[in-house]
């Protein structure tokens, strides 16, 4: 009798197990692309032809955020380019995180991580969209374009 048991137990706690892990992993990365970068994002807002886009993907796991931002038609080369936070849509926040090695061209593309280590900054700020990405010109040194980071 305990023999049987045994071998019923062994597939019932198989099927927990990886019922139990398809779930996390449906929630560990989170994922969204063609985030709209643009002047009327900016604060205050900009009336300019650039544009772009910000694809972003946050694995819960690494707590680690990895974009991907495209950006053309800029009124002059970038100088100045970085996430920033605390603040959600229609207010400015500090940098956060300066990039380093992208092209200042008017039309690009660039790619890095950022890292979530919950001090400085906080997972749930990331998820409740309180970050941005912008670029500065010469132009418009407090911003050109802007794209807030979100999930939603």
């Amino acid at each position: 009798m305990r023999l049987r048991k045994s071998y019923l137990a062994l597939p019932v706690a198989a099927i927990l197990l990886f019922s139990s892990c398809s779930q996390d992993l449906d929630t560990t990365i989170l994922t969204r692309t063609a985030l709209p970068m643009e002047g009327a994002q900016e604060v205050p807002a900009k009336n300019t032809a650039a544009n772009g886009t910000l694809d972003i993907a946050y694995n819960k796991n690494t707590k680690t955020l990895s974009y991907t931002v495209k950006w053309n038609s800029l009124t002059g080369p970038i100088v100045g380019f970085h996430i920033h936070g605390v603040a959600t849509k229609g207010f400015n926040a500090p940098i956060v995180q300066n990039f380093a090695g992208y092209s200042t061209a008017q039309t690009g593309t660039y790619s890095g991580t950022f890292f979530v280590d919950g001090v400085a900054v906080k997972e749930q700020d990331l998820l409740r969209g309180a970050y941005y990405v912008n670029i500065h010109t010469g132009m418009n040194t407090g911003g050109e374009i802007r794209a807030q980071i979100l999930f939603e």
